[in-house]
């Protein structure tokens, strides 16, 4: 197990005892440590947060229990670890949603994630799918379009919930393409993929690692990928970009902790897991889903949380919109 704090020599230790003996002496962490999850099991989010985690608990000595608590866009999630104890037990494995768009989209959450939350590692990033029912028909991101704009409303789209990435996703891309297309928001993302699979719902933007084996079964068709460049696990499936420039879709996923959470706390969880995003496995397993491992130190994350939170509220702005 690594400790916060490795053993000081006897005569260190005799003064500390005598002076002063410091929070988390006894060396980080000593107990089992909870990872609160905002969406629900076999989201993107909740993969990569179980294989890091299953790692992370081999190398701390100590149980990583996830514990997905998905609903109301991630509000739930987010605001119990903003009210938990800043001792680095309860954390956060979070994603764009409910940290960068839901606060430019809502003034009544009852957080403040730059107030209440403290970055403390990226965990990786993935990019979008846009899939249909194959009873649509549709065979292209054009397929859509015009079927969309002959029947206005007619059509309709997933998402894992209001404010969600994915629900983003789609506004964005109904703005560009000038359709209307209806919204029907759900608890996570696998649950309203279940719905399009079973030809519920006609289409949804959803992260690549659930949708893959249902695009290769032949049960969803992939219209598009939401990266800069076409996805490797599905090379002939076009961009987004390719129809409409500049027009991405995808997601991130982090580490926070509750705000005061001690430095020294955040800087060995932060470099524990940057560790474990490091090792060729762990890269290769979550490549295979789809996802890239990141594991930017706190500092970048800090900042590239930041510079989303700004973005999103720019494209908020700009495109009006709005939770239903």
């Amino acid at each position: 197990m690594r400790a916060l704090f490795r053993p000081l020599l006897p005569l260190c230790l005799l003064a500390s005892a005598v002076v002063f003996t410091p929070a988390y002496a006894d060396g980080y962490p000593n107990k089992p440590i909870r990872v609160l999850v905002h969406n629900t099991p076999g989201s993107a989010l909740d993969v990569v947060t179980r294989r890091v985690g299953a790692r992370l608990a081999e190398n701390l000595g100590q149980p990583v229990v996830v514990d997905n608590r998905a609903g109301a866009g991630g509000v739930i999630a987010v605001d119990a670890v903003a009210k938990a104890a800043p001792d680095g037990y309860t954390l956060l494995a979070g994603a764009d949603g409910p940290i960068t768009i839901l606060p430019t989209l809502s003034a009544s959450l009852p957080y403040d994630p730059r107030r209440d939350l403290v970055p403390v590692v990226s965990l990786g990033e993935t990019d979008f799918l846009l899939v249909a029912h194959p009873k649509t028909g549709f065979k292209t991101v054009a397929d859509l379009v015009r079927a969309a704009k002959a029947r206005p409303g007619q059509y309709n789209y997933a998402s894992a919930g209001n404010g969600s990435p994915q629900h983003f996703a789609a506004e964005l891309l109904k703005q560009q393409a000038g359709i209307y297309v209806t919204h029907i928001p759900y608890r996570g993302g696998p649950v309203g993929l279940a719905d399009v699979v079973a030809g519920q719902v006609d289409v949804m933007f959803i992260a690549v690692g659930p949708a893959l084996a249902h695009v290769q079964a032949g049960r969803l068709v992939a219209l598009a990928s939401g990266g800069e460049a076409r996805h490797p696990l599905l090379p002939a499936v076009p961009t987004l970009e390719e129809t409409y420039p500049g027009l991405r879709a995808g997601t991130w996923f982090g580490l926070f902790a509750p705000a005061a959470t001690p430095p020294a706390v955040l800087e060995a969880m932060g470099a524990e897991v940057a560790r474990v995003l490091a090792e060729p496995k762990v890269r290769s397993d979550l490549a295979a889903q789809g996802i890239r491992a990141t594991g930017y130190a706190q500092g970048r994350f800090t900042a590239f949380v930041g510079q989303e939170t700004r973005k999103y509220a720019a494209l908020v702005k700009s495109a009006g919109i709005r939770v239903e």
